[in-house]
């Protein structure tokens, strides 16, 4: 009985096969290499060849140019394509939030929303000013450059969680290139790093991304993080993956732009059915 394939297609199958061998090689000598010259990462060589793999196609774009280059080169001889924390999004926030290992995210967005914090996107104008008084809090100043730049060029939207006396608890930046986002920067309030308010803000923000269609929010590769971030990014549904980078077409602009009317969050997240409120 015939495969249905055409002899073409049996090239294409052959060629994309092929391809794929390659690159899982070339990602395990990676590994065996950056073991070698980073002892930090020496037990984990087993893992790091055997990550699950996400092609991501960059669109041909500024945005795109930005996306990849931000995972090109290395970190202390690691290429920062290897082990990023990547959360792959489902089709709705109900579906994000199911579950036993979302426990923790919603018992903190609670204990956020019922002190009194919300969470939208911002203008650029007042994402300036509440960026700059932050990191400058955080003693972080040396940040606000390539922030600024971005935010100017209009290829990152930010994200703020405010409590009730509209002071600034978490801020977080993205940047969205067709299904693929990215999560440029995540800064709590320097006396509020442990309070429930960024968890508030990650589910805000992945359901916005949801809502425009993204697949997959990457951040960078997981190798240099403290354990602490490493927990929290668990929590939320990260996991490491190593990630090629492919050129398509152009992408289009969202409707909304990069700085749109901003839409405040202040009523509880959806939660699926059979969850409870905790």
């Amino acid at each position: 009985m015939g495969s249905g394939l055409a002899e073409p297609d049996f090239v294409r199958l052959g060629e994309a096969l092929q391809q794929r061998h390659r690159v899982q090689g070339r990602v395990r000598r990676t590994a065996v290499t950056v073991a070698c010259a980073v002892p930090a990462v020496r037990d984990r060589v087993p893992v790091l060849a055997d990550l699950p793999m996400l092609t991501v196609e960059c669109s041909a774009s500024a945005v795109g140019d930005r996306m990849a280059a931000k995972y090109d080169g290395a970190r202390h001889g690691v290429p920062r394509r290897l082990a990023v924390s990547v959360l792959a999004l489902p089709d709705s926030s109900e579906d994000y939030l199911r579950g036993r290992s979302k426990q923790a995210l919603r018992t903190n967005s609670r204990r956020a929303r019922e002190a009194g914090v919300t969470c939208r996107r911002m203008g650029r104008v007042e994402a300036d000013v509440r960026l700059t008084a932050l990191l400058r809090a955080r003693g972080e100043e040396d940040l606000l450059p390539g922030v600024r730049a971005d935010l100017v060029a209009g290829t990152v939207q930010a994200w703020l969680a405010r409590d009730a006396d509209d002071l600034t608890e978490v801020i977080a930046l993205t940047s969205t290139d067709g299904t693929f986002a990215r999560l440029d920067l995540m800064l709590s309030a320097p006396d509020r790093e442990a309070g429930p308010a960024r968890y508030l803000l990650s589910a805000h923000v992945v359901g916005e991304l949801i809502d425009r269609g993204v697949r997959h929010l990457a951040v960078d590769t997981a190798l240099w993080l403290d354990a602490g971030l490493r927990h929290f990014q668990r929590l939320l549904g990260f996991e490491p993956t190593t990630l090629e980078f492919r050129r398509g077409p152009a992408s289009a602009e969202p409707e909304d732009g990069a700085f749109p009317t901003p839409r405040v969050s202040s009523a509880p997240l959806p939660v699926p059915a059979g969850v409870g409120a905790s």
